[in-house]
């Protein structure tokens, strides 16, 4: 082949021959783009590396999920009242705890509903109250008559089958029988509201719980002395409690929630529902991934040994997915200090008979007004009355002026009949809205549990002021 203007060969000795020589410029050189095969194999990596992660935290989400179905098929029962309740927490739900007594080798001695614990849960809104109910609250046990609240976890327990059919398990009676006393003895269903589920404890499930956090701390209000704690073998024997906060196993927070010699039931309740703030503190002071590492073996203290009956037993389907959900949603997001803590005590007794506490129904109606409600100081309504704790004259009378001045019903200011060495605000009945911010504008300590033995007041929030309080 030649060249068609000058005859020259195209090609010489094997070589290209143009007129003008042009440089090819190579792969990756000044001026040319990256090759198109690096940018695909940088996104091949990206897209490699997110399915790994997909998969990792599908494997997660698969084992958690097994280890809450599996532990759902143990702990899970029936609800076998007539027409059980829908509800789902995520648009609130109530939940009856009842904590029961019932000793292993003594089986003639039955079951007693020991603690009952009404629990609003709300994940939708992000907020949980309590409701203690006194064992020796007196109601009307449907088929039995006018006697304890707690006779009904125990009659239901006897007579299972007799009361809900042959297939029925003593627990699932018990449980059916106090969900129903509860729920007419407080009128639920007159504020559209039912028990829609239950759930049982035991002492060894308490313990176990506590202990697989490694325990609680609990800040004890005041000194205790029981000469009379029953023992599991029917006996008795001696407890004590010093005041000031303490490290708690199981063994001892259980001693701690059970005991009521040294005051009363309502005093016991209180120490329930500070238990059971505890706990939930424990939790949150863990974050994220201290609760997943506790994750087996608060299962473990539920679930209980194979082969025996749970420690903890519900109607509260664990497994179902806005149960979950809004399970999850709660233990993330309510604070403990926000806890509404609500109880049946001497504000709304009637009377009492024989060892029967007997309530007014107005009283406990306005106390469950403020049990349903999301805390907030608008709905507590609370007073708030000032003790000097020191000789500085003058003292609660310019701090009473000074929440005044902050926003708070404040009653008249009085001395208190002992000293202190610190500001403390005490909340014995529930308000923590208005008790928080109390304690947040004084820079005070907060305890939530009875008043200091001697002080005595009708506002829901009282303040001791110490020497910090002068300053």
């Amino acid at each position: 082949m030649t060249n068609q203007r000058e005859g020259r060969p195209l090609f010489e000795g094997g070589e290209a021959y143009t007129d003008k020589t042009v440089a090819l410029p190579r792969p990756g050189g000044p001026g040319q783009r990256a090759a198109p095969r690096r940018r695909s194999a940088f996104w091949g990596r990206v897209r490699l590396a997110l399915l790994i992660a997909i998969a990792a935290l599908l494997v997660v989400v698969g084992l958690f999920y097994w280890q809450v179905h599996s532990l759902a098929r143990a702990i899970t029962v029936r609800d076998v009242r007539s027409n059980p309740p829908l509800a789902t927490p995520l648009l609130g739900a109530n939940l009856l705890i009842i904590g029961v007594d019932e000793r292993p080798g003594y089986p003639q001695e039955g079951v007693r509903g020991d603690t009952l614990l009404l629990a609003r849960l709300d994940a939708g809104r992000g907020w949980v109250s309590l409701l203690s109910i006194p064992r020796d609250t007196q109601v009307e046990v449907p088929g039995v008559g006018i006697t304890k609240i707690n006779v009904a976890y125990a009659q239901g327990h006897a007579q299972a089958t007799e009361r809900y059919g042959p297939e029925v398990t003593p627990q699932e009676g018990g449980m059916a029988l106090a969900a129903t006393t509860v729920e007419e003895f407080l009128d639920l269903r007159q504020r559209g509201m039912r028990v829609d589920f239950i759930a049982t404890v035991n002492f060894a499930g308490f313990e176990g719980i506590v202990d697989a956090l490694g325990g609680v701390t609990i800040d004890v209000p005041r000194y205790i002395l029981d000469e009379e704690y029953p023992t599991e073998d029917f006996g008795t024997m001696r407890v004590e409690f010093q005041p000031g906060p303490q490290r708690m196993d199981g063994k001892t927070a259980l001693i701690y929630a059970r005991t009521r010699h040294a005051d009363s039931d309502f005093g016991r309740a209180q120490r329930q529902q500070q238990v059971v703030r505890a706990v939930l503190e424990e939790l949150r002071a863990r974050g994220g991934l201290g609760r997943v590492l506790a994750l087996p073996g608060l299962l473990r203290a539920v679930r209980g040994q194979e082969g025996a009956t749970p420690p903890v037993v519900t109607t509260l389907p664990v497994d179902r997915l806005d149960t979950l959900l809004g399970l999850m949603a709660l233990a993330g997001t309510v604070d403990p200090a926000e806890l509404g803590q609500f109880q049946l005590g001497p504000e709304q007794l009637q009377y009492e008979n024989g060892s029967n506490l007997v309530f007014e129904p107005t009283a406990v109606q306005a106390l469950l007004d403020q049990w349903q409600r999301p805390p907030s100081e608008a709905a507590e309504r609370a007073r708030v009355q000032v003790f000097n704790g020191t000789d500085v004259p003058g003292l609660a009378r310019s701090v009473s002026l000074e929440l005044e001045r902050a926003g708070f019903t404040v009653l008249v200011p009085d001395n208190a009949p002992f000293t202190v060495e610190r500001t403390v605000v005490y909340n014995p009945s529930g308000h923590p809205a208005t008790s928080r911010r109390v304690a947040r504008t004084l820079g005070a300590e907060l305890v939530r549990g009875p008043l200091p033995a001697g002080l005595t007041s009708k506002a829901e929030v009282v303040v001791v002021l110490g020497p910090d309080a002068a300053r």
